[in-house]
C-alpha cells in the first residue's frame, strides 16, 4: 500500500475531523449485538477502534489489524494515551487483512471506512471474506461498509476524449482552528475492472507555515450492492441486514453509503 495519505496519519484523521457518523453507527451496532470479541480489519489510526472500546459492555476485547506501519504507529500512540480500561480492551497487530490469521474466534468482524475497496482482485476479496468466516463463531457477524458508486463522476471519465473533473470534496479544520486541510480529487473509471483511479490533491494550511501540497493516488475497487451480496453468500454467510448512510434505515436510491452485515450460520 503506497497511498501517501496513509504515510501521513495525522492528516488522515484531520480529513475525517467532525464526521463521526460511522463511529456513532458502529457504537450503536456493538451496543445492539453485544459481542464479547471483535476483530477490526484495516483499523488504521484507531479512529473507530478506540471509541468502540468505550462502549458499555461487561466484557469486551478488540483486536485491530493494520497493514500501514505509520497508521498503526499513530493508533498505538493514541492507545498509550487512553484510559486504563480502553488499553486493557484493545490489542493492535500489524497484518494484512487478506492473510492475517489467528487461533482465536470472534463474535464480530468489522471492515469499516470503505477499507474493502483496497481489495483490487477477486482473489483478494474472496480471501478476506473466507478468512472473516473462519475467524467467526457460529452466529457471528461480518460487517462491511462502502461508498456507493458515483455514476455521474464515472461518466465524465468514459467520454471520448476522457475527462477527469477536479472537485473539492473535503475542507476540514482541526479543533484549534490552526490547521486546515483542503482535499480535491479527480477520478477515472475502468468499467471492465470496476476500478476507480482516484487522485487526491491535498493542500494543508498551518498558521505561519507555507502551504503543504501533495498528491495521494488511490486505486479503488468499485462495489455494487449485488456483488457484495454474492461475496457474502459465496463465503458461506447469510445476509442479515443492509443499511444506508450509517443509519439503521434500509437503502434508498440516493444513499451515499451502504453497510452490509452477514451472519455465519
Amino acid at each position: 500500500m503506497t497511498d501517501t495519505i496513509y504515510r501521513r496519519p495525522e492528516d488522515y484523521d484531520l480529513e475525517h475531523e467532525g464526521d463521526e457518523r460511522d463511529i456513532e453507527f458502529y457504537r450503536q451496532l456493538v451496543a445492539r449485538l453485544r459481542p464479547r470479541r471483535i476483530l477490526e480489519l484495516a483499523c488504521g489510526s484507531g479512529r473507530l477502534t478506540l471509541p468502540l472500546a468505550a462502549t458499555d459492555a461487561t466484557e469486551l476485547e478488540i483486536v485491530g489489524v493494520e497493514l500501514s506501519a505509520d497508521m498503526l504507529d499513530l493508533a498505538r500512540r493514541k492507545l498509550a494515551d487512553a484510559d486504563e480500561r480502553t488499553r486493557r480492551r484493545i490489542r493492535l497487530e500489524a497484518g494484512d487483512m487478506r492473510t492475517w490469521t489467528s487461533d482465536a474466534s470472534f463474535d464480530l468482524v468489522l471492515a469499516g471506512c470503505s477499507s474493502i475497496t483496497h481489495l483490487l482482485t477477486l482473489e483478494d476479496r474472496l480471501a478476506v471474506w473466507h478468512r472473516a468466516h473462519a475467524h467467526l463463531v457460529r452466529g457471528g457477524r461480518l460487517v462491511v461498509d462502502v461508498t456507493m458508486p458515483d455514476i455521474r463522476m464515472f461518466a465524465a471519465s468514459l467520454e471520448s476524449p476522457p475527462r477527469a473533473l477536479v472537485e473539492i470534496d473535503r475542507d476540514q479544520r482541526d479543533a484549534s482552528g490552526d490547521e486546515r486541510l483542503v482535499r480535491s480529487r479527480t477520478t477515472t473509471y475502468d468499467a471492465f475492472e470496476q476500478r476507480a483511479s482516484i487522485r487526491f490533491l491535498y493542500d494543508k494550511f498551518r498558521r505561519d507555515h507555507p502551504v503543504d501540497r501533495y498528491v495521494s493516488d488511490f486505486e479503488s475497487h468499485v462495489y455494487f450492492p449485488g456483488e457484495l451480496r454474492l461475496l457474502f453468500m459465496y463465503a458461506g454467510f447469510t445476509i442479515d441486514a443492509v443499511w444506508a448512510d450509517y443509519t439503521f434505515r434500509p437503502p434508498r436510491a440516493r444513499a451515499r453509503e451502504i453497510v452490509m452485515m452477514g451472519v455465519r450460520e
